[in-house]
């Protein structure tokens, strides 16, 4: 269990800041003490590109001032990645083997970035529209030889002090070979929740710690059966926020994924964008008041192959090259304390070296790429 001392944490800005225009100053070399890793799952550049042509207004991401492109090929088993390999690379600074969470080939257990904010005491969140025990969060919350293990990925999320978790996936917390109710054993820290109902009526004043889980396996519910990404954003925090030394919190859209994987209607995949984009907005408010914050929003890995075509009308024909996750490249967009270092092209693993450096509170990235995390 974290403790945190009474004493005020200044959080004072250096002189000799940047300005952003209505969104505070923001001293690029300090540390970040707040970061909020938004990831559009299987969102490539075709998705974005849809999306902004639809837009009525400019996008949240395009507020973020530095952009870059991220190489999300599996390094460790050459070839086109898996969303296990893909988390694990920017969660742990280490490429590791198709289907792996937070391990590297060889099945040693590598620090993530949810590890090193518990280390120094962070407060930490895991938010997905998937199950809570998908690969993404796994990659940040636990270590596992395969990303289906899934009961014993949610038994490691129940042995530590995440503050926040909010997704799908009861069944890998209840009805367990074990016989064991995980969430039975966490209410007596946590205060839980199971329906778009229970999680409209929390009383926030009164929560610490939140466990939400809102579907019993890997089906999600339709999104009027659950509180929208951009809700649970907001909800997470407002319980993060409470810790002074700052916190490390994962908002993730696995709807992009589905969306992409099932070549559904450009409407519908741009619907599900435009909520991951809502909760850009919602971390950028964040940061209006908190500009010690860092935002990185970025893609897994890219899904559908998409592409586009504008027809002599206007209109906008997407064209899917497949059903499953292509080698392209994703967009990084970053703000904040550390930005610039995401505008270049990066490997996947070297996106997870440069967010370790800044949990871990190091004022000289640099260093990160020139080391494996430990």
């Amino acid at each position: 269990m974290k403790h945190i001392g009474t004493a005020v944490v200044s959080l004072g800005l250096a002189a000799g800041a940047a300005s952003a225009p209505g969104r505070g100053t923001i001293d690029l070399r300090s540390p970040a003490t707040r970061i909020i890793m938004i990831v559009g799952d299987g969102t490539g550049v075709g998705h974005w590109s849809a999306t902004r042509m639809l837009a009525e207004r400019p996008l949240a991401v395009e507020s973020l001032p530095s952009i870059g492109l991220m190489d999300t090929r599996c390094g460790a088993c050459n070839r086109t990645t898996d969303s296990g390999a893909a988390a694990t690379a920017f969660a742990t600074g280490t490429r590791t083997g198709y289907g792996m969470v937070g391990m590297a080939p060889d099945s040693t257990p590598r620090e993530s970035l949810l590890d090193a904010a518990e280390a120094r005491g962070l407060a930490t969140g895991l938010v997905t529209t998937s199950h809570v025990t998908d690969a993404t969060p796994a990659a940040l919350g636990a270590h596992a030889a395969t990303r289906y293990d899934r009961e014993g990925i949610a038994a490691q999320y129940a042995a530590q002090d995440i503050e926040v978790l909010l997704g799908g996936g009861s069944r890998f917390f209840r009805q367990r070979r074990d016989g064991r109710d995980l969430v039975a054993e966490l209410r007596a820290r946590y205060t839980t929740v199971a329906t778009r109902a229970e999680f409209d009526a929390l009383d926030l004043v009164h929560t610490d710690r939140l466990l939400g889980l809102f579907a019993d396996s890997i089906a999600f519910p339709a999104v009027e059966l659950r509180p929208t990404l951009p809700e649970m954003a907001r909800v997470a925090l407002a319980i993060l926020d409470r810790n002074p030394r700052g916190f490390f919190v994962l908002l993730e859209s696995e709807d992009t994924d589905e969306l992409a994987h099932g070549n559904d209607s450009l409407p519908r995949l741009v619907a599900g964008m435009r909520e991951l984009d809502a909760t850009v907005r919602v971390a950028l408010d964040y940061q209006a008041r908190h500009p010690e914050t860092l935002i990185l929003v970025l893609g897994d890995h890219e899904t559908g192959e998409l592409s586009l075509q504008v027809r002599r009308d206007g209109s906008i024909l997407p064209r899917f090259g497949g059903t499953g996750h292509s080698a392209e490249a994703t967009l990084l967009f970053a703000g904040g304390p550390g930005a610039q270092e995401f505008a270049r092209w990066l490997d996947n693993d070297e996106v997870g070296r440069l967010l370790l450096a800044r949990v871990r509170g190091a004022r000289d990235p640099a260093a990160a790429r020139e080391a494996p995390a430990p």
